[in-house]
C-alpha cells in the first residue's frame, strides 16, 4: 500500500466516492467539486494496486461545515482569533479496507501536512449516527490536542433543504455531529 498526496487527477474520483458513500445528492457533488478546485485544498490518499482505497482531504484557511452553522462558525472564528485553521473536509476508507489502520495513517499524514503549512488549528466534524456510533471518533484524535468539543444533536437535519440526503437516515436525517477544534 502506498500513501500519496492528493492531486488534481484525483478530484473527480474523490467527488464520486463521496457522493456514493457519504452525503448523497447533486448538491454535494457541486460542493465537493467547488472545494476541490480551491488552491487551499489538500489531502492524502491510500492506494493499493492503482486503486484509491481511502483519502483524507482538508481545506486551509476556511471554517467549513457540511451545512451552514453560522453560530458554530462564529464561535470557532473567535477561538482561533485569525490564526491559520485547517478544516478536515472528508475522511473515507472503502469498507473492505477498514480496521487495518488506514484511516489512522491518513489522519497522521494529513496532520503533518497541516503543520507543514503552518496551521495552528485543525477543525473536525465527525458524524454521529442516530444510534450513537461515531465512526471517526478514534481517528480525529490524530489531528492534534482537542481544545474544544461540542456534541450537536440533529446537526444534519437540514440536509434535504440543501439538496442532499443522509446515507443512513435518508431525507429525514437524525444524525448529530461531534465538532472538535484541535491545536496543531
Amino acid at each position: 500500500m502506498e500513501f500519496c498526496t492528493v492531486g488534481p487527477e484525483d478530484l473527480e474520483t474523490i467527488a464520486i466516492i463521496s457522493e456514493q458513500h457519504l452525503t448523497h445528492g447533486k448538491k454535494i457533488l457541486e460542493e465537493i467539486r467547488h472545494h476541490r478546485n480551491l488552491k487551499d485544498y489538500f489531502g492524502v490518499k491510500a492506494v493499493e494496486k492503482g486503486e484509491m482505497i481511502g483519502f483524507y482531504t482538508c481545506i486551509e484557511n476556511d471554517i467549513v461545515f457540511t451545512l451552514p452553522h453560522p453560530e458554530m462558525k462564529s464561535l470557532i472564528e473567535k477561538m482561533t482569533a485569525g490564526e491559520k485553521t485547517i478544516t478536515g473536509d472528508t475522511l473515507y476508507v472503502k469498507p473492505a479496507w477498514r480496521g487495518k489502520g488506514i484511516a489512522s495513517e491518513l489522519a497522521r499524514r494529513v496532520t503533518a501536512m497541516a503543520r507543514e503549512r503552518d496551521g495552528k488549528y485543525f477543525l473536525t466534524e465527525a458524524w454521529i449516527h442516530p444510534e450513537g456510533v461515531t465512526p471517526a471518533k478514534k481517528i480525529v484524535v490524530f489531528n492534534g490536542e482537542v481544545i474544544f468539543e461540542k456534541i450537536i444533536p440533529f446537526f444534519y437535519r437540514d440536509l434535504s433543504k440543501y439538496g442532499m440526503e443522509c446515507p443512513i437516515c435518508g431525507k429525514d436525517c437524525r444524525c448529530g455531529a461531534q465538532v472538535q477544534l484541535h491545536r496543531l
